[in-house]
């Protein structure tokens, strides 16, 4: 028996690249398990098409691109940004002979696809991420990570956050579980993950950007997921007893995770600060650590996660949960209902014990 087929959400819009990752040279992604050819039309309008020749599958990403049509590496059918067929070297275009045409936005910075009905593809589908992109009062780093685990395993690994004091010897602190209080709250697409960690040490990481000799400090950690795999995160630090103000060393992020497969994934992450916003030397700094912290300690541990998970559904392992788990348990319920609802399936909920 070959192994059962991941079900998506897929009337949501999904990161497909940054936007400068696209132009006049095919890029060739996977998303949902559906094979996409990326590209510019001369005008620079981004186009997303099947990748699959309906000819003999043949991929168009090792075409060629002929003006705004590109043409299929194996015998030379043409396909317009429209994905209908307009040019047959052997004779008539055959009236079958056309690929899918994605829906695509840009905003962010990052290309935007959708993958279900194209007719419900309405931009204002898209909850905003924009509280620092464009934003003067901050630098931004940016960075891309291909995940060797299912999307929602990184989802759970973000909003769950105590796990920095055992993966992130340089963003957490050891003893963080005796500083934090946690509160969660969600509606039918969002979940809000909140921690809250009293008068904590402050770590290495911090200490390269707060300009502070306090050794101690206090950190909230807003963390909001929507639906299906978007999150955004706020981290402010300040000291000790002083209140979340102008004065706050704010440093958010956003990560947008979108399946490849149901086994791996794409991680477009971006992050900010509020300090030293003219230095790049410490933004290259910023976005190297941020890059080694997921590249190097979440990344790895998720694939091991999917490697002991196997070819097993994740409700199917029976996992034990904890009170830590509350939101990533809650977002998975609801992106479970979502999916259902799409598929129109019977809604089902696994049951969370803390």
């Amino acid at each position: 028996m070959g192994e059962a087929r991941t079900r998506y959400l897929r009337n949501a819009w999904y990161a497909a690249a940054w936007s400068d990752e696209i132009g006049r040279t095919q890029l060739a992604r996977t998303f949902l398990d559906e094979p996409v050819v990326l590209f510019r039309e001369t005008d620079d309008t981004p186009v997303a098409l099947a990748d699959r020749c309906p000819h003999r599958f043949a991929p168009l990403s090792e075409g060629a691109l002929v003006g705004d049509a590109i043409q299929c590496p194996y015998h030379g059918l043409r396909f317009g940004s429209d994905g209908a067929c307009i040019h047959n070297y052997h004779g008539p275009v055959p009236k079958a002979a056309s690929v899918r045409r994605y829906p695509l936005m840009e905003r962010y910075g990052v290309t935007w696809i959708w993958m279900g009905d194209a007719e419900q593809a309405h931009e204002d589908r898209l909850p905003d991420f924009g509280g620092f992109y464009g934003n003067e009062r901050f630098a931004v780093a940016r960075g891309y990570l291909h995940v060797k685990g299912n999307y929602q395993l990184a989802v759970d690994n973000l909003l769950d956050l105590t796990h920095a004091q055992f993966l992130h010897p340089a963003l957490g602190n050891p003893d963080s579980s005796e500083h934090v209080t946690f509160k969660m709250k969600s509606d039918s697409s969002t979940v809000w993950a909140s921690y809250f960690f009293d008068g904590e040490p402050v770590t290495p990481f911090k200490k390269m950007v707060w300009d502070s000799p306090s050794e101690t400090c206090d950190r909230a950690a807003d963390m909001r997921w929507e639906a299906p795999s978007n999150l955004y995160l706020e981290v402010a630090t300040t000291e000790c007893g002083q209140p979340r103000d102008e004065n706050a060393l704010l440093i958010p992020s956003t990560h947008f995770l979108t399946p490849e497969t149901g086994k791996t994934a794409h991680y477009f992450w971006m992050n900010a600060r509020n300090c030293r916003i003219d230095d790049e030397k410490l933004t290259e700094m910023f976005r190297e650590s941020t890059d080694k912290a997921f590249r190097h300690e979440d990344e790895p541990m998720i694939a091991l996660v999917q490697e002991r998970m196997g070819d097993n559904d994740f409700d199917s392992l029976n996992p034990v949960f904890l009170t830590t788990d509350r939101a990533a348990g809650k977002a998975r319920q609801i992106l479970t209902k979502l999916i259902d609802a799409e598929h129109g399936a019977t809604v089902s909920e696994p049951e969370m014990s803390a």
